[in-house]
């Protein structure tokens, strides 16, 4: 095997124009780990905005960087003891330092899951990230139960978490409202959405709405204006890191409603649960574009638009 690979790089900060395609040195294991010949990546806003420098206290300043969290592949060498060579497999990376653009990548036997056979690997890369932050947000910090009768709303619900979001709270058997613009309002109905609403004719709360779980996951609707559309005991989630958040999840300690931040981690149980939901329909990879890894600029530009629905794929030759 070379010693090299190709991989999307960045040596600043800054604009789509910083990324390009170089040979940097191909990763290693130790313990735990396993390496994946990548087939398909994905892209997030989490990398936009990693590679502008919004994050750089946690991302440093250390460089070339890598990018991509969501990864699926085969298995080219393994120290996991049920994840062999030739193993197929989906998952994501944690925390801020993304390497899956690129041909290699390693991981840990948490933060992935055997693929289903009856799943392409385009298909499987589109789901743990967007997924296990829908499921996180919804079940554990919202608190959504199966069969509960739960009314949940979701804002930003076209995007790659939103239209996981709705599929998931439809699955455990909500009423599930969906917010986004007007043009995606028959698509989300497919996805099982029972109301729709287009943010730039109506404001969600200024209605006499009431909600169990209110999902921001667009990040515009704070605590605050949300509470009035909040069932007593109601939880609002948001995926955002802003000062407004953590104020607001101060706030919500002393009152029956609450304001949850959902910061997803890796999670083998849940991938799996996700990749058997997507194994017989029960959700499906929603992919707005495909691109191969040599433009992945586009791919950036087009993730940074905010106007894409589902996920961005990046195929890896």
């Amino acid at each position: 095997m070379t010693q090299t690979m190709k991989a999307a790089v960045f040596n600043r900060y800054g604009d789509v124009d910083v990324l390009h395609i170089a040979d940097i040195p191909r990763p290693t294991i130790s313990a735990g780990q396993i390496l994946v010949k990548v087939h398909a990546a994905a892209i997030n806003p989490k990398d936009t905005f990693i590679r502008k420098g919004r994050f750089k206290r946690f991302t440093g300043n250390d460089f070339p960087k890598t990018t991509g969290f969501d990864f699926s592949g085969v298995v080219a060498e393994s120290q996991v003891a049920d994840l062999s060579v030739g193993t197929p497999v989906f998952g994501m990376l944690d925390g801020w330092h993304g390497a899956t653009c690129a041909e290699y990548v390693v991981a840990t036997g948490e933060q992935v899951a055997i693929k289903p056979d009856n799943v392409s690997f385009v298909e499987a890369t589109a789901i743990p990230l967007v997924g296990l932050t829908a499921l996180q947000a919804l079940r554990d910090e919202g608190g959504l139960r199966e069969n509960a009768n739960q009314s949940v709303c979701i804002n930003g619900a076209s995007g790659g978490v939103g239209t996981m979001a709705v599929q998931i709270a439809k699955r455990y058997g909500a009423k599930v409202t969906a917010i986004a613009s007007e043009r995606n309002h028959d698509f989300l109905r497919e996805l099982g959405a029972d109301y729709c609403i287009d943010y730039r004719q109506t404001d969600i709360t200024l209605t006499n709405s009431q909600f169990d779980i209110f999902f921001d996951v667009f990040g515009n609707i704070n605590y605050r204006d949300a509470k009035p559309i909040l069932t007593p005991s109601g939880t609002w989630v948001s995926t955002v890191l802003k000062l407004h958040v953590f104020a607001s999840l101060m706030l919500s300690r002393f009152t029956r409603q609450s304001a949850r931040l959902v910061v997803v981690k890796a999670n083998c149980a849940d991938l799996q649960e996700l990749g058997e939901w997507l194994a017989v329909g029960a959700v499906r990879a929603i992919i707005y574009e495909t691109y191969p890894l040599a433009d992945i600029q586009s791919a950036h530009s087009q993730q940074q638009t905010k106007h894409t629905r589902g996920k961005l794929v990046v195929k890896i030759p």
